[in-house]
């Protein structure tokens, strides 16, 4: 996000940085900025309008993902999962 900015000349002044997604939601909710957060964190508020999303160039862009987990390890049900998910949307390409 930064180098897209850095790009557009957009300047962000004061700029937040909020690890919790609900703290973000929250934020804009509230009308204290705008935020960049993955469209499945928030479905429910673009469900109830409670947020509205906004159109960039950036919402064409594909971003490369890795997860990576000790194969020796147990995997908890929610982990086995996550990695189901992924391997079903995106696909396994194990080294």
């Amino acid at each position: 996000m930064e180098k897209y900015f850095a790009e557009k000349d957009i300047v962000l002044n004061p700029h937040m940085k909020v690890q919790s997604i609900e703290a973000v939601k929250k934020c804009v909710i509230n009308n204290l900025g705008i935020a960049v957060v993955p469209t499945y964190s928030i479905t429910e508020e673009l469900k109830n309008a409670s947020l509205m999303p906004v159109k960039t160039e950036l919402d064409e862009k594909v971003y490369d993902s890795i997860y990576i987990y000790h194969k020796n390890k147990w995997i908890s049900p929610q982990m086995r999962f996550a990695i189901n998910l992924l391997e079903k949307n995106i696909g396994n390409y194990a080294i």
